[in-house]
C-alpha cells in the first residue's frame, strides 16, 4: 500500500483474457478519468499478461500460505494497491472464468479493500456485474458505490472487433464514472486519516 505522503494507488483489473477483446482499450480510457476524479494514481493489471493457471495452490487461500510463484506475484500486486477496480465484460449472462479464478487465488488480500465494479457489454453487462458483486462482497471487499455499466453500441466496433475509439464510450458514462471514482477517493482519504489517527 502507498504511504501517507503518497497519492493512493488504484489498480484496474482487466477481467477478459480473450485474444480479441476490448477491455484493455476501455481500461486505458478509464484510467485517467479515475485518477482525476479520485485524486489517485492508477495502474492497470492485465489478467491476460498475468496468465494465471486454473487455481493450483495446494492449500486454501484463506490459510495464507501461497506457494506458487505466480500466486505470490499476484498477491503482491493486490497487496500494494490501496483500491481495485474490476473491469468485466458479460459472457452468457455472467463474468469471465478467468476473473473468477483470479479472485479465488486470494483471500486475505481482498479484506476491506475499497473497490468498484465496472461492467460492459451491449446492454451494460448488468448481469455479470451483479454476479461479481455477490462474490466480491462474500470475500470481504469494500464496494464503495453502485456498479458502473458501460453500454457498447454495435457501431463502436471496427472490422477487427476492436473498438474504433474507447474514449467516447467512457465520456458517455462520465457522470456515473466520476461519481463512483469520487466515492472511492473519499473512502481512501478516510482510511488514510484513520491510519494516521491510529498511529498518533
Amino acid at each position: 500500500m502507498s504511504t501517507s505522503t503518497e497519492r493512493p494507488l488504484i489498480k484496474i483489473i482487466i477481467g477478459s483474457v480473450r485474444p480479441v477483446r476490448v477491455g484493455d482499450q476501455l481500461a486505458a480510457a478509464l484510467a485517467p478519468v479515475l485518477a482525476e476524479a479520485s485524486g489517485s494514481k492508477v495502474e492497470i493489471i492485465d489478467l491476460a499478461e498475468l496468465a494465471l493457471p486454473m487455481l493450483d495452490e495446494p492449500l486454501m487461500p484463506a490459510m495464507g500460505n501461497c506457494q506458487k510463484p505466480h500466486t505470490i506475484a499476484w498477491s503482491k500486486m493486490v497487496k500494494e494497491s490501496d483500491a481495485v477496480v474490476f473491469l468485466t465484460p458479460q459472457y452468457n449472462g455472467g463474468y469471465p472464468a478467468a476473473l473468477k479464478n483470479a479472485v479465488d487465488y486470494l483471500y486475505h488480500e481482498w479484506s476491506s479493500k475499497p473497490s468498484l465494479i465496472v461492467s460492459y457489454g451491449g446492454h451494460g453487462g448488468s448481469q455479470s456485474g451483479a454476479q461479481l458483486r455477490s462474490v466480491l462482497e462474500f470475500v470481504g471487499l469494500d464496494l464503495v458505490a453502485d456498479n458502473v455499466e458501460l453500454t457498447l453500441p454495435r457501431d463502436s466496433y471496427g472490422a477487427d472487433w476492436r473498438l474504433t475509439d474507447a474514449g467516447p464510450i467512457i465520456a458517455s458514462h462520465g457522470t456515473e464514472i466520476r461519481a463512483a471514482a469520487e466515492a472511492l477517493g473519499a473512502r481512501l482519504r478516510s482510511k488514510a486519516e484513520e491510519s494516521v489517527a491510529a498511529g498518533a
